[in-house]
C-alpha cells in the first residue's frame, strides 16, 4: 500500500481525485500570490498612516486679479493698455500635463489610484518571476522523472547525476542513483546464476540421459524399462528447463539488432514449422494475416512467435482444437500480433500471472509427457519487454487463452 493511501486512511478522508495544475504554474502562483499579498499589506498601512496620522495644511491656489484706474482714461494709457496680460487669471506655471493637488482627499486618491496600478505590475511581473524561479527549482526534477521512466521500461543503468549544491531534490537524487545500482547489481547476479546454473546442469543432465539410453537398450525386464522410461522423461523435462533458462538469460542479455522484420511473414514460417506438431494433437491453424513490419530482432521475434504458437498447440483441446494467428497494423502505425487458442476455461484472475516462471494455472498444467516448461509466456513477456511493446493476456469467455502483443511504430530512419 503507497504511503498516501495510508495517510488518507488515518486522516479518514474520502481519496478524490482531482485535477491540478502543474506544480510549475502552483509554485508561479503561490509567489506572485504571496508578493502581491504583501504588497496590498502594505497599501493598506500606508494609506491608513497617510489618511489618519499627518495633518495636512495644503495652501490654495492663488490667482492674481486685474487692477483698473477708475476714471476717464483720456487717451492716457491703462495697465491694461501697458501690459494686456494682467487682466487674464493667473494659470499655474510648468507643464499642461502636471497635476494639481488643492485638498486632502486629492492627494489620498492619486496615491491610492497610482498604487494600485504598480501593483498590478507587480502581480504581473510575480507571476513572470515566479515561473521562471520554479521552473529551475523543478529542472532536477525532470531528470529524476527521465531515470525513473526508462527504469520501468527495464533500463537499470540509467543515471541521474545531479550536481550542484546539497539540497532535499540533490539527496533525492543521490539516494535514487544508489537505490538503481543496487538494483542493477541484484538482477545482473540474478541473471548470472540463472545462466551458470543453467551451464552447469547441461552436462550432468546430458550424461544422465546418455546412461538412460543405455540402461534402457540394455534392459529387459519390463519393470525396470518402466522404471527408466519415467526418469528419462523427468530427464528430458529438466533438460528442457535448462534450455529455456538459458534463452531467458539471453534475451534479457541481448542487444536488440534493430532490422526491420515483416511479421506477417515470420508468423507464416513459424506456423509451417509447427504444423506437425499441431496435426499430431489435432490442432486447426488458421492464418489471418496482414503485411505489418516490426523493428527489431528477428531471431527473437522468431522465438517469441513460435513460443506463443507452441504454448497455443500445447494448451488446447484434446480433440478438436482451434488456434488462429493475426497480424495487422493499426492507424498509428503499430504492429499487432493476436494469437488466440480453444482450451480450458481460465479464471480471468490468475491469467495475468501466466508470464511468471513456472507458473500454471488451473487447467493448464500438461501431463508428465507433454512438452512443456512452464517458461515459455516469461520468454515472451521478456521480449516484448525487449522490444519496448506492450503485452496483453486475456481469457476467452468459452474457454482458451488470447494473447495480444503491440510492437511500436517503425521509426523513417529504421527503414
Amino acid at each position: 500500500m503507497s504511503l498516501s493511501k495510508t495517510l488518507e486512511e488515518q486522516s479518514g478522508l474520502p481519496s478524490i481525485r482531482k485535477y491540478r495544475a502543474t506544480v510549475r504554474t502552483r509554485l508561479a502562483l503561490t509567489y506572485s500570490a504571496l508578493l502581491t499579498g504583501s504588497g496590498i499589506v502594505l497599501l493598506g498601512l500606508v494609506y491608513a498612516f497617510m489618511r489618519f496620522v499627518p495633518t495636512y495644511d495644503l495652501a490654495p491656489s492663488v490667482t492674481p486679479a486685474a487692477t483698473s484706474i477708475p476714471g476717464p482714461t483720456h487717451g492716457l494709457e491703462t495697465p491694461e493698455t501697458l501690459f494686456p496680460d494682467e487682466g487674464v487669471p493667473a494659470t499655474p506655471s510648468g507643464p499642461a500635463s502636471e497635476l494639481l493637488v488643492t485638498s486632502t482627499d486629492q492627494l489620498l486618491n492619486l496615491f491610492l489610484m497610482v498604487s494600485l496600478v504598480v501593483l498590478s505590475i507587480l502581480t504581473i511581473v510575480g507571476i513572470a518571476v515566479g515561473w521562471a524561479v520554479a521552473g529551475r527549482v523543478l529542472k532536477p526534477l525532470t531528470y529524476i522523472n527521465t531515470a525513473v521512466r526508462s527504469a520501468t521500461q527495464g533500463d537499470l543503468s540509467q543515471r541521474i547525476g545531479l550536481e550542484g549544491p546539497r539540497d532535499e531534490i540533490s539527496e533525492l537524487a543521490a539516494n535514487f542513483d544508489t537505490m538503481l545500482e543496487r538494483l542493477e547489481r541484484s538482477f545482473a547476479a540474478s541473471k548470472r546464476f540463472a545462466s551458470n546454473a543453467s551451464h552447469e546442469l547441461s552436462t550432468p543432465l546430458a550424461t544422465s540421459r546418455a546412461m538412460l539410453d543405455v540402461a534402457l537398450a540394455q534392459q529387459e525386464d519390463p519393470a525396470v524399462r518402466k522404471v527408466l522410461g519415467r526418469l528419462q522423461i523427468m530427464n528430458e523435462r529438466s533438460i528442457e528447463i535448462t534450455a529455456a533458462l538459458l534463452e531467458l538469460a539471453r534475451v534479457d542479455s541481448a542487444s536488440t539488432a534493430a532490422q526491420v522484420i515483416d511479421l506477417a511473414e515470420s508468423a507464416r514460417e513459424v506456423a509451417r514449422t509447427c504444423q506437425a506438431e499441431a496435426a499430431e494433437r489435432g490442432v486447426k491453424i488458421q492464418l489471418l494475416l496482414e503485411p505489418s513490419r516490426v523493428s527489431g530482432d528477428p531471431v527473437l521475434i522468431r522465438q517469441l512467435l513460435s513460443n506463443l504458437v507452441q504454448n497455443a498447440i500445447r494448451h488446447n483441446l484434446p480433440q478438436g482444437g482451434q488456434l488462429s494467428i493475426q497480424t495487422s497494423t493499426n492507424v498509428q502505425g503499430q504492429a499487432n500480433l493476436r494469437v488466440t487458442n480453444t482450451g480450458a476455461l481460465l479464471e480471468p484472475t490468475v491469467v495475468q500471472n501466466l508470464t511468471e516462471p513456472f507458473y500454471r494455472a488451473a487447467g493448464r498444467t500438461s501431463a508428465s509427457g507433454t512438452k512443456g516448461h512452464g517458461l515459455g509466456l516469461s520468454i515472451v513477456a521478456a521480449i516484448v519487454e525487449r522490444h519496448q511493446g506492450t503485452l496483453e493476456l486475456r481469457a476467452v469467455p468459452t474457454g482458451g487463452l488470447s494473447v495480444s502483443v503491440s510492437f511500436p511504430s517503425v521509426s523513417p530512419e529504421s527503414v
